[in-house]
């Protein structure tokens, strides 16, 4: 199967403006949009899914990622049932542990025991069966079909979880080759624990990217999204897979990291990314550069890649990056 190429939208603008930008990237050939959910500093995740949903025909209607800590599982089992009629079976549940939504509330994150749980839950509800929740009997009246849930995974732990009982699992761990082996690998053995068929579980990179003819531009345009990226692969790569350099370069933008700015380019911490840490963390360039850093990716054995359209131009990224990045790239 060819490799996908699906972006992501942050709602950081009115919820038309994502619809709109959704219909651009389907028009150019990209298979899906996932939009995050972060109640707190961007607008309702599902409003704008709505609408991308309802003027768009073709592409893959995600959450880029929602999590159980802020939402009820009967109310997502609910939203994304509704999601998927409106689309017509193009509904897929992003869903994590939480990181931003539930970090401006002062909340915890879910444990991984609980994202377990409520994935039986969700697969139960959105089929229209029963559903056992904290000792309450939930259930969905309406509902047909399980819609597939994808994990948002980083660490080891959940990676290998995602890999035992996700549909797909959506990691984000950095770019570099090595960095995606660790994350394929630790999928790979859930999926050997589970007895599972490898084809029956979808493996795709989130992957902070700028491109720009003048490659200089392209890494001052990704430092806000990588900024949010850096975090994730400080807080679950292992210690002893991030080279030093890179390690406490991250170590120094993490502490000084602000979630009410979380992935903006107007972020203060920002600026506390080394050009060490823009090349482990995204593919930031020309489209010429670019090209083989993907084809690294590729070689790796993804299905996908889901890019944030976090530039001050997302409507030239996804141009240049479905005229002059994909055409190029073997297997996409």
């Amino acid at each position: 199967m060819p490799v996908s190429f699906h972006i992501g939208i942050l709602p950081d603008r009115p919820v038309a403006e994502v619809a709109e930008l959704a219909c651009f990237a389907e028009e150019r050939g990209i298979e899906g949009v996932w939009v995050a959910d972060s109640q707190s500093i961007f607008r309702d995740a599902y409003a704008a899914l709505a609408l991308c949903a309802a003027r768009t025909e073709r592409m893959t209607i995600a959450t880029g990622v929602t999590n159980p800590v802020t939402r009820h599982p009967a109310v997502l089992a609910g939203a994304f049932a509704t999601l998927d009629e409106l689309s017509g079976g193009r509904a897929v549940i992003g869903i994590g542990v939480g990181e931003s939504a539930v970090a401006t509330l002062g909340l915890p994150k879910a444990r991984l025991s609980e994202l377990e749980r409520v994935t039986h839950v969700l697969r139960a509800l959105t089929a229209g069966e029963t559903a056992n929740w904290e000792g309450r009997e939930l259930r969905i009246t309406w509902p047909r079909r399980a819609v597939p849930i994808v994990f948002a995974s980083s660490g080891p732990k959940s990676l290998r979880l995602g890999g035992r009982i996700a549909d797909g699992v959506l990691f984000q761990v950095g770019s570099t080759p090595a960095a995606v082996r660790y994350a394929l690998r630790n999928i790979d053995a859930g999926v050997e624990e589970a007895e599972r068929e490898p084809s029956t579980l979808r493996r795709f990179v989130r992957l902070a990217c700028a491109l720009d003819d003048d490659g200089g531009r392209a890494r001052e345009e990704i430092k806000g999204y990588a900024a949010a990226a850096a975090g994730t692969v400080f807080a679950n790569l292992p210690r002893a897979d991030i080279d030093d350099g890179v390690w406490h370069a991250l170590e120094t933008m993490k502490a000084g990291y602000d979630y009410y700015e979380h992935a903006s380019q107007a972020a203060s911490h920002g600026r506390l990314l080394t050009d060490r840490v823009i090349d482990a963390i995204a593919i930031a360039g020309t489209p010429e550069e670019a090209v083989p850093r993907f084809r690294e990716l590729i070689a790796c054995g993804v299905d996908g890649f889901v890019i944030p359209a976090t530039t001050s131009d997302p409507y030239g990224f996804v141009r240049m990056l479905t005229e002059r990045v994909i055409p190029h790239l073997d297997g996409a």
